[in-house]
């Protein structure tokens, strides 16, 4: 790039053509997302205006659909309860995925590409039969309990491990752990070995070594992993439907009665702008911590 007679800069031809390529491998993806993403929204928010009267979609403007949103104890019920699991699924896989991702990146050596296909490898098999094999594990007659009265720890199998918020919030970790680990692992690699050697030669133990030094630095991956799991539970459908067995409804689950046992596609594509519109913000304000912590101005 040049700069003529301190004008504004000159776009040489070849970074011209850079550029035009770039945009043509873009474009295949831009596509996509308009086609299968953004389109089926647009259409989506509009039905949420709609009404719905005997079985027959009415178009129109009516904000009726969001009031019911708002005014519906129930519907409030479940998304609480929906943020809480997907808050406690988050602090979870933290508390789980750090010293796994901490070893993957500083202690797993030649072996750190085997450890990290064994974190992707689950995402090779449908999620369907990932959690439908908890049923196996968690069932009355499952492995666990069986494995539990052989060793004496109980009398009969216990009841509350499948069907219940237990297994639900097991599913959840189990099918959402891997997406904390990656973008922290990614974070922490990043972190020189000798930045720490240089803390532990200003007489910081081990502890403070890692408080002061490692953790900052990993605040980035654990933000983005808190992001994946917060929102992809948040919006969770196959395992509590699995594993919950419809005790106790989340957000996603009465949007899917919505569609499709009452029929109602106003009222379940209001509920699901409300919805996308909480992802949206915790979007936001994610990408503005990133922003900060990256140096930039927010």
């Amino acid at each position: 790039m040049e700069r003529i007679s301190g004008g504004s800069p000159t776009i040489l031809p070849s970074q011209r053509r850079r550029r035009r390529f770039a945009l043509a491998g873009l474009a295949p993806l831009v596509l996509w997302q308009l086609v299968f993403f953004v389109v089926p929204l647009l259409i989506l928010l509009v039905i949420s205006f709609w009404t719905m009267r005997n079985y027959r979609l009415e178009p129109g403007f009516s904000l009726e659909n969001y009031r019911a949103v708002f005014a519906d104890p129930a519907l409030w019920r479940s998304l609480v309860l929906s943020l809480e699991t997907a808050f406690f699924v988050t602090l979870a896989c933290a508390l789980l995925g750090y010293p796994v991702a901490y070893f993957i990146a500083k202690k797993a050596g030649r072996f750190r590409i085997v450890l990290l296909i064994a974190v992707i490898a689950p995402f090779w098999i449908s999620i369907v039969m990932r959690i439908s094999a908890w049923r196996i594990l968690l069932g009355e007659n499952g492995v666990i309990n069986q494995a539990l009265i052989s060793l004496g720890l109980t009398s009969e199998p216990l009841g509350g491990l499948l069907y219940s918020p237990v297994s639900t919030a097991i599913g959840l970790v189990y099918a959402y752990l891997p997406l904390y680990v990656l973008p922290l692992y990614a974070a922490i690699d990043r972190i020189q070995d000798s930045w720490i050697d240089a803390a532990k030669d200003l007489n910081a133990g081990p502890v403070r070594a890692f408080l002061e030094v490692t953790l900052p630095l990993s605040l980035p991956g654990l933000v983005v992993g808190a992001v994946f799991c917060f929102i992809f539970g948040l919006g969770e459908f196959v395992t509590p439907a699995l594993l919950g067995g419809g005790k106790q409804l989340l957000i996603a689950q009465i949007i899917q009665d919505e569609f499709q046992r009452r029929q109602d596609w106003p009222g379940g594509a209001a509920i699901a702008m409300v919805l996308l519109a909480i992802v949206f913000t915790l979007l936001l304000l994610s990408m503005r911590y990133l922003r900060i912590a990256s140096g930039e101005r927010p």
